[in-house]
């Protein structure tokens, strides 16, 4: 019996050894140095803050954020202008436009930084074509390139824009621009642009809808002008209906009307629509 007595004595003084034991390693070993256990603990806690100051938002130079909104004030101007010249089909009359403010000029590497390459690129485009400085004989704004202008506004617009822009007077300018532009303005202002906004005609008839690259696009009366994908500023996969030059009469439209493989019209009929107006004689 005295045996078992002395057997459980030994093994409860070695478990109270084990305890003591572990306890100093998990503050300081004998030498004074940080043990391994309390090392682990400081790491966590320096993980922790960093991981929290990495969340924190990064605070932007006031006066960068003023000169983003003044950006985008001018970009809608000019935009505005762009979409006018378009539908008139005088773009090579844009000689002159207005330019960014000395503030944005002097912050535009600072606010190039913080948007997308997608947007950064063709905001560098725009400014290309545009004589920032002048000289003696022109005052700043003269505009370089018109051609040039052109296809970089049409970069900046949804694919089908070019092949139905005439048929789209009244639709929100907005809903008429790509991703690429939304996302810009999102960076500009910290507001959601999204794709599709109050896209409709005055008359309340929805301009377009779409999935993925293929889009549906709609006259005025609600008929359809197409479904189908664009590339190259033309319809290159599905039904559509163009305009087709012709000897046409007086008042009637030719339309080809069909499917289009590759940009290519394959199947498909021409129509003569009538456009004179109700009351009319």
């Amino acid at each position: 019996m005295s045996g078992i007595v002395i057997a459980l004595l030994v093994l409860v003084i070695a478990a109270a050894v084990v305890v003591m034991v572990a306890k100093g390693h998990s503050r300081k070993n004998g030498r004074g140095q940080e043990t391994e256990g309390t090392a682990r603990v400081r790491d966590l806690k320096v993980d922790a803050v960093e991981m929290k100051r990495k969340k924190e938002p990064v605070k932007e130079d006031p006066e960068v954020t003023a000169a983003k909104k003044e950006l985008y004030q001018y970009l809608t101007q000019v935009i505005k202008k762009m979409f006018l010249q378009y539908r008139r089909g005088s773009f090579h009359t844009f000689t002159r436009m207005n330019v960014p403010s000395e503030s944005v000029q002097k912050h535009y590497d600072k606010i190039r930084q913080s948007l997308t390459p997608q947007s950064a690129a063709i905001l560098d485009d725009l400014f290309a074509c545009i004589d920032m400085e002048g000289n003696e004989e022109k005052k700043p704004g003269e505009v370089r390139d018109p051609e040039k202008l052109k296809s970089v506004f049409v970069r900046m617009t949804l694919p089908f824009y070019p092949v139905y822009y005439d048929k789209l007077d009244g639709v929100r300018y907005t809903s008429l621009l790509n991703q690429t532009m939304l996302n810009l303005f999102h960076r500009l202002t910290g507001k959601k642009f999204r794709l599709g906004y109050k896209n409709r005609y005055p008359s309340g008839v929805t301009a377009y809808r779409w999935n993925g690259n293929r889009y549906q696009v709609y006259a005025q009366d609600g008929s359809m002008l197409c479904d189908a994908v664009f590339q190259d500023g033309k319809v290159w996969e599905g039904f559509a209906r163009l305009p087709e030059e012709g000897p046409g009469e007086e008042d009637w439209e030719l339309v080809r009307a069909g499917t289009f493989r590759e940009g290519a019209f394959v199947d498909g009929t021409l129509q003569y629509i009538y456009r004179k107006k109700c009351g009319q004689i």
